[in-house]
Protein backbone atom coordinates (compact mmCIF):
# COMPACT_ATOMS: atom_id res chain seq x y z
CA UNK A 1 0.00 0.00 0.00
CA UNK A 2 1.20 3.66 -0.88
CA UNK A 3 2.29 5.88 2.29
CA UNK A 4 0.49 8.48 0.52
CA UNK A 5 -2.66 9.68 2.96
CA UNK A 6 -5.60 11.48 2.00
CA UNK A 7 -6.63 14.41 3.98
CA UNK A 8 -10.70 14.21 4.92
CA UNK A 9 -12.12 17.31 6.63
CA UNK A 10 -15.65 15.89 8.53
CA UNK A 11 -17.29 18.17 10.73
CA UNK A 12 -17.13 17.95 14.12
CA UNK A 13 -21.09 17.90 15.02
CA UNK A 14 -20.91 14.48 12.11
CA UNK A 15 -18.90 12.70 14.06
CA UNK A 16 -20.86 13.13 17.37
CA UNK A 17 -24.21 12.07 15.01
CA UNK A 18 -25.51 8.03 15.75
CA UNK A 19 -28.04 8.83 12.54
CA UNK A 20 -25.25 10.03 10.34
CA UNK A 21 -24.40 6.85 7.86
CA UNK A 22 -22.55 6.25 5.25
CA UNK A 23 -21.74 3.47 2.24
CA UNK A 24 -19.17 1.39 1.80
CA UNK A 25 -18.34 3.85 -1.35
CA UNK A 26 -18.91 6.53 0.70
CA UNK A 27 -16.39 5.84 3.92
CA UNK A 28 -14.07 4.76 0.61
CA UNK A 29 -13.94 7.89 -0.63
CA UNK A 30 -14.10 9.72 2.86
CA UNK A 31 -11.03 7.62 4.16
CA UNK A 32 -9.13 7.63 0.66
CA UNK A 33 -9.15 3.73 1.32
CA UNK A 34 -10.08 1.05 -1.15
CA UNK A 35 -12.89 -1.13 -0.94
CA UNK A 36 -10.92 -4.66 0.01
CA UNK A 37 -8.59 -3.10 2.38
CA UNK A 38 -12.38 -1.66 3.92
CA UNK A 39 -13.47 -5.25 3.73
CA UNK A 40 -10.10 -6.46 5.54
CA UNK A 41 -10.40 -4.08 8.51
CA UNK A 42 -14.14 -5.67 8.75
CA UNK A 43 -12.70 -9.12 8.89
CA UNK A 44 -10.42 -8.02 11.66
CA UNK A 45 -13.10 -6.21 13.80
CA UNK A 46 -11.45 -2.90 13.69
CA UNK A 47 -14.94 -1.38 12.34
CA UNK A 48 -18.34 -3.21 11.72
CA UNK A 49 -21.19 -2.46 9.18
CA UNK A 50 -24.56 -2.53 10.22
CA UNK A 51 -25.55 -4.37 7.27
CA UNK A 52 -24.10 -8.04 6.43
CA UNK A 53 -24.41 -8.09 3.02
CA UNK A 54 -20.81 -6.39 2.05
CA UNK A 55 -22.61 -4.85 -1.43
CA UNK A 56 -24.85 -3.50 1.40
CA UNK A 57 -23.26 -2.12 4.07
CA UNK A 58 -23.92 0.86 6.08
CA UNK A 59 -21.54 2.50 8.47
CA UNK A 60 -21.96 4.96 11.23
CA UNK A 61 -20.12 8.34 10.44
CA UNK A 62 -18.15 7.70 13.82
CA UNK A 63 -16.14 4.55 12.14
CA UNK A 64 -13.91 7.80 10.36
CA UNK A 65 -11.73 8.58 12.99
CA UNK A 66 -11.02 5.07 13.87
CA UNK A 67 -9.90 4.53 10.10
CA UNK A 68 -7.57 7.68 10.37
CA UNK A 69 -5.96 5.91 13.94
CA UNK A 70 -5.94 2.48 12.04
CA UNK A 71 -3.45 3.84 9.05
CA UNK A 72 -1.96 6.74 10.95
CA UNK A 73 -0.47 3.25 13.34
CA UNK A 74 0.19 1.24 10.23
CA UNK A 75 2.23 4.38 8.98
CA UNK A 76 3.38 5.42 12.02
CA UNK A 77 4.45 2.04 13.69
CA UNK A 78 5.00 0.05 10.43
CA UNK A 79 2.68 -2.80 11.66
CA UNK A 80 0.62 -5.28 9.69
CA UNK A 81 -2.98 -4.96 9.67
CA UNK A 82 -3.22 -7.37 12.34
CA UNK A 83 -0.91 -5.52 14.29
CA UNK A 84 -3.00 -3.09 14.18
CA UNK A 85 -6.19 -4.37 15.34
CA UNK A 86 -4.22 -5.88 18.48
CA UNK A 87 -2.83 -1.95 18.98
CA UNK A 88 -6.15 -0.40 18.81
CA UNK A 89 -7.82 -2.80 21.19
CA UNK A 90 -5.22 -2.42 23.10
CA UNK A 91 -5.81 1.47 22.66
CA UNK A 92 -8.92 1.07 23.38
CA UNK A 93 -8.59 -1.13 26.90
CA UNK A 94 -6.17 1.72 28.14
CA UNK A 95 -9.02 4.64 27.61
CA UNK A 96 -11.23 2.35 29.83
CA UNK A 97 -8.82 1.86 31.96
CA UNK A 98 -7.95 5.72 32.71
CA UNK A 99 -12.03 5.99 32.71
CA UNK A 100 -11.79 3.50 35.74
CA UNK A 101 -8.59 5.72 37.30
CA UNK A 102 -10.22 8.91 37.00
CA UNK A 103 -13.95 7.90 38.24
CA UNK A 104 -12.18 6.36 41.17
CA UNK A 105 -10.40 9.45 41.84
CA UNK A 106 -12.96 11.60 41.63
CA UNK A 107 -14.79 9.12 43.99
CA UNK A 108 -12.24 9.30 46.53
CA UNK A 109 -11.38 13.55 46.37
CA UNK A 110 -8.61 13.21 44.70
CA UNK A 111 -9.61 14.99 41.52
Amino acid sequence: MSKDITTVIIDEHQLHETGVWLSLNDLCERCGLKQTLVVELVELGLIAPETVAADRWQFQVSVVPTLHQAVRLKRELDLDWQGVAVAMDLLEELQALRQQVYSLERQLGVR
